[in-house]
């Protein structure tokens, strides 16, 4: 997609505490995937240019703020019904801060009254790896549920087994038509590009 298709977009602004939620202009695109690189596994990231391309009015970059200071962002799906967190972070120099919490605080006072919860992909948790035990407390904490499916991440090579987590807002735990349609939106919409997406949903709720 051509960057200045979504130059019109307004920046919005929204406060809790002394969080400021602002969307981001497509210039700030090729700082924040400087940062992904640096912090999500390699099979989890899509090349700068598909992820330049995805960007939307249903596909966003938000940047996090603590007053003037960028702390973190999050990039979003917005469906019909539901959120989904494609890709979020806290620069690795304001970790441990309580801003994720925050973040995912942030968004639910935005959504709550238009969107009936948020989904989002989590690495499995492997006991070798206290990164993966870490970040899968952290959502717990936060109110997410692993859903009951056998997730597939859908990438160049095929697919990445994960979890399928789930933070309620106005509704608890969708019934599993509600997951298998919004699971098909996201492939569609997001993973458009990935020429197998449709072999991925049939081994996941085939």
């Amino acid at each position: 997609m051509n960057l200045k298709r979504v130059a019109f977009i307004a920046t919005l602004f929204f406060c809790y505490n002394v969080i400021v939620f602002k969307l981001v202009y497509s210039e700030n695109y090729k700082f924040v995937y400087s940062d992904m690189v640096k912090q999500f596994p390699v099979d989890e990231l899509k090349s700068y240019q598909d992820f330049v391309d995805k960007f939307s009015k249903d596909y966003c970059l938000y940047e996090f703020y603590d007053n003037e200071l960028l702390v973190g962002y999050v990039v979003l799906f917005i469906d019909s019904e539901y959120l989904f967190i494609d890709y979020i972070a806290i620069f690795k120099e304001f970790h441990s801060k309580g801003y994720g919490t925050k973040i995912l605080k942030t968004l639910k006072d935005m959504f709550e009254f238009q969107k009936k919860g948020c989904f989002f992909e989590v690495e499995k948790e492997v006991e070798s790896s206290p990164n993966t035990i870490k970040r899968v407390n952290f959502y717990k904490k936060n109110g997410a549920v692993c859903l009951n499916i056998n997730y597939l991440y859908p990438n160049r090579d095929g697919y990445l087994p994960m979890d399928l987590y789930y933070i309620p807002y106005n509704e608890q735990l969708p019934q599993l038509s509600k997951i298998k349609a919004f699971v098909n939106n996201l492939f569609n919409k997001v993973h458009f590009d990935i020429e197998h997406k449709e072999e991925v949903f049939d081994k996941i709720f085939g």
